[in-house]
C-alpha cells in the first residue's frame, strides 16, 4: 500500500504542475492576443459592405422570385374564383320560336322549277351596272357647304356620280399628216419630188422637258409641248424610181438630235421607196408647160411608205400606196383627247390636250391615259401613285363630232 501511495502522491504533483504550467501559458498567451488587439489598426466600415456587394445579383434574382411567386399565387386564388362563379351560373338551354308548318312554306310551283333547271335555265347576265360582282360601291368624302359635319360620305352612283365616273369624254383629235408627191418640169426634164408634213402629232417627249428639280415629278400632269417647225416637214427630189434601192429618209428629225428622239417616239421615223411611176404623155407635159409650177397632173406613182413603230412586235411598219401627182396622201398619226369633270358638289371644269402618258387627279385619285382610238380613251388608276390599277374606258359620246386636225400646206417648191 505504501508504494501505490508513492506513485499517486507523484502523479498528483505533476499534474498539478502541468496546471501551473498550463495556467502560466494561458497567461502569457492571453497578454499576447491583448498585446496584438491593441496592436492591430481599427476594421474599416466599407469592408462590411462588400459581402453585400458581392452578392447583390443572388439578393436581386431572390426578391424577384420572390414576387414572380406571389403573383402566381394571386392568380391561381383568382382564376379558382372566376371558375367558382361559372360553376354557380345557370347553364340550362331554353328552347324558343316554332315548329315551321312545311305545307304552308312548300313551293307550290316546285315542279315547273325542275323541269326549267333541267332543259332551259335561266342564264346569267353580268352586263350593266345594277350589280355590285365587278363595281363594288365606292364612297367619297365631299365637303358640301352648310352641312354638319360640312365633309359628308357620299356613294359614287349613277344618279350621281362622284371622281372617275363623272368625268367625260368631250373631244378626240385625229391627227394626220399626209405626203405630197409631186412630178414637175425642171431644167428641161421630168423631176419627182416628195414632201412629208406632219405637224400635230409629234410633241416634245416627257422625258426631255426642261423643268425645275422642284417640277420634275408634275411633268406628266401638263400638256407636252410642240415641236420645233423645221421637225415637222421634210422634202426630199432628185429621186428616181428603182425598186432595188434601200428606202431612203423623208423626216425632219436627222442627225443626232434625231436619234435621241426616235428613241422615245420612233413612229416619227419614216422612210420612203421608190419603186416606179408612169410615164408623162405629151398633153400632160404641155399642161405642166402652161402651169406656173410645172407640175405635171395625173402621173401615178408607186411607193412604199416605212414608219416606225412605238412597242410593236416588229420595229418598222410598210404601206404600200398609190399616189397621184400633187395629191396629198393622209395618213394617221394620232389622238388627242378632252374632258369635262362635272358634279352635283363640283363646278364644270374642262381638261384638255390629254395625249397617251399624261395624268389627271381626280378627288385625290391619279389615272393616267394610256390609251386613245377614235371613239375612246382609256385611263388606269396609276400604281405609281398609289392607285389599284383598274381600268376605266370613256366613250365619245355621238352627239360630238370627232375633230381632225388637218395639217397645213406643204411650203411651195420654186
Amino acid at each position: 500500500m505504501g508504494f501505490l501511495d508513492s506513485i499517486l502522491k507523484k502523479k498528483k504533483g505533476d499534474s498539478e504542475a502541468g496546471d501551473e504550467a498550463g495556467a502560466e501559458g494561458a497567461e502569457s498567451t492571453s497578454e499576447e492576443n491583448e498585446e496584438a488587439i491593441v496592436a492591430a489598426p481599427k476594421p474599416n466600415p466599407l469592408a462590411k459592405l462588400k459581402g453585400l456587394v458581392d452578392h447583390l445579383e443572388k439578393i436581386v434574382l431572390g426578391l424577384v422570385l420572390v414576387g414572380v411567386t406571389a403573383m402566381c399565387v394571386m392568380e391561381f386564388l383568382k382564376a379558382k374564383k372566376e371558375v367558382g362563379e361559372i360553376k354557380q351560373a345557370d347553364t340550362d338551354i331554353v328552347l324558343g320560336g316554332e315548329i315551321m308548318d312545311l305545307e304552308s312554306q312548300r313551293p307550290t310551283n316546285l315542279t315547273a322549277l325542275i323541269d326549267k333547271s333541267t332543259k332551259a335555265p335561266a342564264a346569267i347576265s353580268l352586263k350593266g351596272t345594277n350589280h355590285m360582282v365587278f363595281n363594288p360601291r365606292v364612297w367619297k368624302e365631299i365637303l358640301v357647304p352648310n352641312a354638319v359635319p360640312p365633309v359628308q360620305l357620299i356613294m359614287d352612283s349613277p344618279n350621281t356620280p362622284l371622281g372617275i365616273s363623272a368625268l367625260k369624254v368631250s373631244s378626240i383629235t385625229n391627227f394626220k399628216a399626209q405626203l405630197l408627191a409631186r412630178a414637175f418640169i425642171g431644167g428641161g426634164i421630168v423631176r419627182h419630188e416628195f414632201t412629208w408634213v406632219d405637224r400635230q402629232h409629234p410633241a416634245l417627249p416627257y422625258e426631255l422637258t426642261r423643268l425645275s428639280p422642284q417640277m420634275l415629278p408634275l411633268r406628266t400632269f401638263f400638256p407636252q409641248q410642240p415641236m420645233g417647225s423645221s421637225f415637222l416637214s421634210s422634202t426630199a427630189s432628185g429621186w428616181q424610181p428603182d425598186p432595188n434601192k434601200e428606202p431612203r429618209p423623208l423626216h425632219g428629225f436627222r442627225g443626232r438630235a434625231g436619234l435621241l428622239y426616235f428613241r422615245f417616239n420612233p413612229e416619227w421615223e419614216v422612210k420612203i421607196k421608190f419603186k416606179a411611176v408612169t410615164v408623162a404623155t405629151q398633153a400632160q407635159l404641155a399642161a405642166a408647160q402652161a402651169n406656173p409650177t410645172k407640175t405635171i397632173p395625173n402621173v401615178v406613182y408607186d411607193l412604199d411608205v416605212i414608219k416606225g413603230v412605238k412597242n410593236g412586235l416588229y420595229p418598222y411598219e410598210t404601206n404600200s400606196v398609190r399616189a397621184v401627182s400633187n395629191v396629198p396622201v393622209e395618213f394617221p398619226r394620232g389622238y388627242e383627247a378632252s374632258f369635262v369633270y362635272e358634279t352635283k358638289y363640283h363646278k364644270k371644269m374642262e381638261l384638255k390636250k390629254f395625249r397617251e402618258g399624261r395624268r389627271l387627279m381626280i378627288d385625290g385619285e391619279i389615272f393616267r391615259v394610256f390609251r386613245i382610238t377614235a371613239d375612246t380613251v382609256s385611263l388606269v388608276s396609276d400604281p405609281a401613285y398609289g392607285g389599284n390599277g383598274k381600268i376605266f374606258e370613256k366613250k365619245l359620246p355621238q352627239a360630238f363630232a370627232n375633230p381632225v386636225a388637218v395639217p397645213g400646206p406643204p411650203a411651195a417648191v420654186p
